[in-house]
């Protein structure tokens, strides 16, 4: 299957740089870099579904309990007189 997209001149024209200096096809760069972006975007909401399973079951911590764990010593505010 064969789809076509339009691109700004301005990413065209940085496409062919690339694509002159690697020696590699303007497609095969395309290609490559919506293969990785896929992958980031599934791999982000997958995180992001994992981190909403631990909310629901319960698995957190309170602020305090987090700076605790990573080894924060979190100063309080002094109050302006």
């Amino acid at each position: 299957m064969s789809n076509t997209i339009t691109l700004p001149q301005a990413i065209f024209k940085r496409l062919e740089k690339i694509s002159t200096g690697t020696r590699r096809t303007p497609q095969s760069i395309v290609k490559q870099a919506i293969a990785d972006r896929l992958e980031y975007e599934e791999w982000a909401l997958e995180q992001i579904d994992a981190g909403l399973a631990d909310i629901k079951a319960g698995r957190v911590y309170s602020r305090e309990e987090a700076y605790k764990k990573l080894g924060i010593v979190k100063h309080e505010r002094k109050k302006a007189a």
